[in-house]
């Protein structure tokens, strides 16, 4: 397998893993009141925000984008498995 190929799978198995565990993609738009709207990409479509839903931190922020993962460190899936308690 040429090396190009590996390196494109790799990448691949660690976007799949983020979302998994529940990474997040953010992009902040400030508006100009001084409040911001922040939109969240996850591959978790159904869950409730916080407080009933996980809570997210970002971890790697560069305005106006962010990585973000919930920040009990617990994949949204588990709490689906234990009835919606996040």
């Amino acid at each position: 397998m040429p090396v190009w190929m590996r390196v494109a799978v790799i990448a691949v198995w660690i976007f799949c893993i983020y979302g998994i565990i529940g990474g997040g993609f953010v992009y902040r738009e400030d508006l100009p009141s001084g409040l911001y709207n922040s939109y969240m990409i996850t591959m978790y479509k159904t869950l409730p925000p916080a407080p009933r839903g996980p809570a997210y931190c970002n971890f790697l922020d560069i305005r106006p984008f962010a990585l973000t993962l919930p920040c009990n460190f617990k994949p949204p899936f588990i709490g689906w498995l234990q009835g919606g308690r996040y």
